[in-house]
């Protein structure tokens, strides 16, 4: 069950922030980004796009910063009657 304050956390892709999500706790987060379905995901997301997924690219997770979560908070709200899911953001370049 997700606790009332979930943390955020943004996912880098080749270092750059990339992608942001919630998790209970920072080791939930790890196992997300670990999991074969969510790196299939990931692949699938960027297979669609101009530049393809680089399996060799570094992927590493970090906590949100206060802009990242802020956007995160934004799309959640968007989805609320969605909870059942896990939802993943992508950030976007200005």
């Amino acid at each position: 069950m997700m606790r009332k304050n979930p943390l955020i956390f943004t996912l880098d892709v080749a270092n750059e922030p990339a992608f942001v999500f919630q998790a209970e706790n920072a080791h939930a987060a790890e196992a997300l980004v670990q999991a074969p379905r969510f790196a299939r995901a990931l692949g699938d997301f960027y297979a669609k796009r101009r530049k393809p997924w680089d399996v060799r690219a570094a992927v590493s997770m970090r906590p949100a910063t206060e802009a990242e979560a802020a956007l995160y908070q934004d799309r959640l709200a968007e989805f609320a009657d969605v909870s059942d899911r896990v939802l993943v953001a992508r950030l976007t370049k200005a």
